[in-house]
C-alpha cells in the first residue's frame, strides 16, 4: 500500500483502540506523521513504507522529542530495504522500534505481546533470567547438562541466567528442556532513554544572520527558557522552563501561518501542552484554534518567563 494508505489504517486502528489523534492535514509534517494518547501512554508515530527511509539525525529528534513529552516513538512501516517486515517482530532504527501495521493492530486492539526481535545475526528473543534460573534448580539440571541439551556452552547458560538474550532457536530449545515458556515480551510502549543526559540545546549567537527565528530564541533564551530546536518537526522548538513545555512556532505573518497554527494546535491538545506562533508583525488574531499568536515586539517586553505563560493563557481565551 503506498504512505496515505498506511497513515489513514494506523489511525483507523488507533481511533478502535481508544486513542484520540491528530487532525489529518494536507500537508506532509517533516519528523512524524501522528501524535496520538489514550490515558497516560502518548504515541508519536512516523509512516514509512521502506523503515531504512529514517535518517540517523531524524530519528534521534525523534527520540528526543519523544523523551521531552514523555511520549513513546513508533515506526510503522512494509519493508526493510528490498525485503518486507514479517509480523509479530520489532525492528530497530537508531534506537526506535519499528513494527508492521498487523504487528500494531494485534497489540493495541487484542493485547497479542511480541516477543521477537531483528537484530544481526537474526531474530532473537528476551529471556525470562529469573524463571530460567528457578525452573533449572526445580528440576535439578546442572549447568553442563542444560548447555548439552541447548547445545551452548555452560558460560553462555550463565550468560541466559544473568538477562543475556537468545535466538529464537535456542529459545525454543530452552523451553523444551523446561517444560514452560521463558520469553518476556516487548514493551513497545516504553518511554525512550535518551544515550546522553544533554538535549542538543540552542545556542545563543552561532548564526550569522539574524533571521526572525533567530531572534525569538534568543528573546526566549534570554528570559529563562533552555531552547530545543526541532528543525524535523511542525514546530521550530521546543522551549522549556521548568515543567513547563511550550511547543514553539516561528512564522512571519503570511498565509502559512494560520495553517501552522492549526497544526500545532492538534498536537498540542493530544500532547497536552501548550502551542504557541511568535511572529514578526502586529496582528488582530490572538489566537487559532486556541494556538496564541504572539507578535516579536511583544516577547521584547517580557522579563520573566512566568509572563510569557501568562500571555499565552490570555491568548488562549481571547476571542
Amino acid at each position: 500500500m503506498d504512505r496515505l494508505e498506511l497513515l489513514a489504517q494506523i489511525r483507523e486502528i488507533l481511533g478502535k483502540a481508544g486513542f484520540y489523534v491528530s487532525d489529518a492535514y494536507a500537508i506532509r509534517l517533516p519528523g512524524f506523521d501522528i501524535v496520538a494518547r489514550r490515558d497516560e501512554t502518548l504515541l508519536i508515530i512516523k509512516a514509512l513504507t521502506n523503515i531504512d527511509a529514517i535518517s540517523e539525525e531524524g530519528a534521534k529528534q525523534l527520540r528526543t522529542l519523544s523523551f521531552l513529552l514523555k511520549a513513546t516513538p513508533l515506526l510503522i512501516g512494509e519493508k526493510n530495504g528490498l525485503n518486507s517486515l514479517e509480523d509479530e517482530v520489532v525492528y530497530l532504527r537508531f534506537g526506535i522500534q519499528a513494527v508492521t501495521l498487523s504487528t500494531l493492530r494485534n497489540t493495541i486492539l487484542d493485547d497479542v505481546p511480541v516477543n521477537i526481535y531483528a537484530a544481526p545475526g537474526g531474530l532473537y528473543v528476551n529471556l525470562n533470567k529469573e524463571k530460567i534460573q528457578r525452573l533449572r534448580q526445580e528440576k535439578n539440571i546442572s549447568l553442563g547438562e542444560f548447555a548439552r541439551f541447548v547445545r551452548v556452552s555452560r558460560r553462555t547458560v550463565r550468560m541466559y541466567e544473568e538477562g543475556m538474550s537468545a535466538r529464537i532457536d535456542i529459545a525454543s530449545r530452552i523451553e523444551e528442556l523446561l517444560s514452560s515458556s521463558i520469553t518476556s515480551p516487548i514493551n513497545l510502549l516504553r518511554h525512550p532513554i535518551l544515550e546522553t543526559d544533554i538535549l542538543p540545546l540552542y545556542q545563543q549567537g552561532r548564526r550569522e544572520q539574524k533571521d526572525l527565528q533567530e531572534e525569538v530564541f534568543s528573546l526566549l533564551h534570554n528570559v529563562g527558557y533552555s531552547i530545543i530546536p526541532m528543525e524535523r518537526g511542525p514546530f521550530d522548538a521546543v522551549s522549556k522552563e521548568k515543567d513547563k513545555i511550550l511547543l514553539t512556532c516561528v512564522q512571519e505573518y503570511n498565509q502559512k501561518l494560520v495553517k501552522k497554527a492549526q497544526v500545532a494546535s492538534s498536537i498540542s491538545k493530544i500532547t497536552e501542552k501548550h502551542a504557541v506562533v511568535f511572529t514578526d508583525k502586529d496582528h488582530t488574531k490572538k489566537n487559532v484554534e486556541g494556538t496564541p499568536i504572539i507578535a516579536k515586539k511583544e516577547l521584547k517586553k517580557i522579563r520573566d518567563p512566568e509572563d510569557v505563560f501568562t500571555l499565552i493563557l490570555e491568548r488562549m481565551l481571547s476571542e
